[in-house]
C-alpha cells in the first residue's frame, strides 16, 4: 500500500488529489493536511480514495512514500522542518515558488540536504513540444527566448521558464536586469504581491531570455519565441494544446490538465522512486538569483523588509 501525503489542500492540492485518483493500478492511501481542512472538505467532493484529513501534524503517518507540498512558499523551510521531524519521506514534490527570500532558500537547502528524491514541479522540460525544440537547437550558437503575456505572474511563474531555458541551453541563470520598469500589484491571493507591466532580461552563459508581462485583466495565451542562429520557433501555450510554428511547419502538441500530467509523474515516482521533473538542487540554484532580484526590487519600496510577500 502506497502512502501519499498532500500538504496544502487549495486548488493545486486538489489537482494532485484528482491525479492520484486517476491511478487505478496501484493501492494508495491519501492523507491530507491543511490548517483549514474542515472548511475545505465541506466545499469539495472527496470520496474515492480519501482516507484521512487533519489540521494537526501529529496525525500524519510516520512513513510516507510521497509527500506533495502545495502550500504557499511563506515560511516553507519551517513547515518542511516540522514535517521531516514527524515523518520519513521516500519522495518529495514541491510547488513553486520555493521561498520568499534568499536567506529562507538557504535555510530550506539545509533542511532538505539529507533527502535524496526531492523534485520541483516546473514541468515544461517534460513536455514533448520542448523536447522537440531542444533536439533542433545548437547550444554552441546563442539561444534567445522571450516569454510574453498579460499579467501572467512573473514572481509566481518565472521559475517555469527559467527551468525550461536551463533545460534548453544547459546553462544556469547568472544575471537579471530590469529592461522595462516593473511595478508591484496585489496578487490574486489576498495579502500577497506580484510584479507586472514590465520586462526582465536574464542571462544564462552567452544565452539570453526576456520575460515580459503587460498589465491587463484580459488573459491571452502566452507567446514564446525562440531563436537559434537561423532557426526560429513560435509557441502559443493554449489551454489544451501547444501550438508550434517552425519554418513552414505548424505542429500541435497536447497540453494536458495538471491532474493528467501529474498522474504519470506520481505513478513513476511510486513505482521507481524516479521522476523527469527537475531535482531540487538544480531548481534551488536557478531560483536563488530570481528571489534575490525580487527581494531587492521589493526593498526599493520597503527597505527594512527581510522577505518579499509572493505566493
Amino acid at each position: 500500500m502506497h502512502k501519499i501525503l498532500i500538504v496544502g489542500f487549495g486548488s493545486l492540492g486538489y489537482r494532485y488529489f484528482e491525479a492520484i485518483n486517476k491511478i487505478k493500478s496501484l493501492k494508495i492511501k491519501i492523507y491530507l493536511f491543511d490548517k483549514k481542512i474542515k472548511s475545505i472538505i465541506k466545499q469539495q467532493n472527496l470520496n474515492s480514495r480519501f482516507i484521512k484529513m487533519s489540521d494537526n501534524l501529529k496525525f500524519i503517518p510516520k512513513k510516507v512514500d510521497l509527500c506533495i507540498v502545495s502550500t504557499t512558499c511563506q515560511n516553507r523551510h519551517i513547515l518542511l522542518k516540522k514535517l521531516i521531524n514527524k515523518s520519513k519521506f521516500k519522495n518529495l514534490i514541491l510547488e513553486k515558488p520555493l521561498t520568499q527570500s534568499p536567506n529562507e532558500l538557504l535555510k530550506l537547502n539545509n533542511v532538505l540536504k539529507d533527502l535524496e528524491n526531492v523534485w520541483v514541479n516546473t514541468d515544461r522540460r517534460c513536455e514533448n513540444i520542448y523536447k522537440y525544440i531542444k533536439s533542433k537547437l545548437n547550444t554552441k550558437n546563442k539561444i534567445f527566448m522571450s516569454v510574453e503575456g498579460n499579467s501572467w505572474g512573473i514572481c509566481c511563474n518565472s521559475l517555469h521558464y527559467v527551468d525550461l531555458f536551463n533545460f534548453l541551453t544547459k546553462q544556469h541563470l547568472h544575471t537579471i536586469k530590469e529592461k522595462s520598469f516593473l511595478s508591484w500589484f496585489p496578487s490574486k491571493r489576498s495579502g500577497f504581491k506580484e510584479l507586472d507591466n514590465g520586462k526582465l532580461e536574464l542571462k544564462f552563459g552567452n544565452h539570453e531570455m526576456h520575460l515580459l508581462s503587460k498589465k491587463n485583466s484580459l488573459k491571452k495565451n502566452l507567446k514564446i519565441f525562440i531563436k537559434n542562429k537561423n532557426k526560429t520557433f513560435y509557441i502559443k501555450e493554449k489551454a489544451e494544446i501547444f501550438e508550434l510554428k517552425y519554418g513552414s511547419r505548424r505542429l500541435l502538441f497536447k497540453n494536458h490538465l495538471l491532474s493528467i500530467k501529474m498522474k504519470n509523474v506520481i505513478k513513476k515516482i511510486l513505482l521507481n522512486n524516479k521522476s523527469n521533473l527537475p531535482n531540487y538542487l538544480n531548481s534551488s540554484k536557478l531560483y536563488y538569483p530570481l528571489i534575490d532580484f525580487f527581494l531587492k526590487k521589493w526593498r526599493t519600496n520597503f527597505p527594512k523588509s527581510i522577505k518579499v510577500p509572493i505566493t
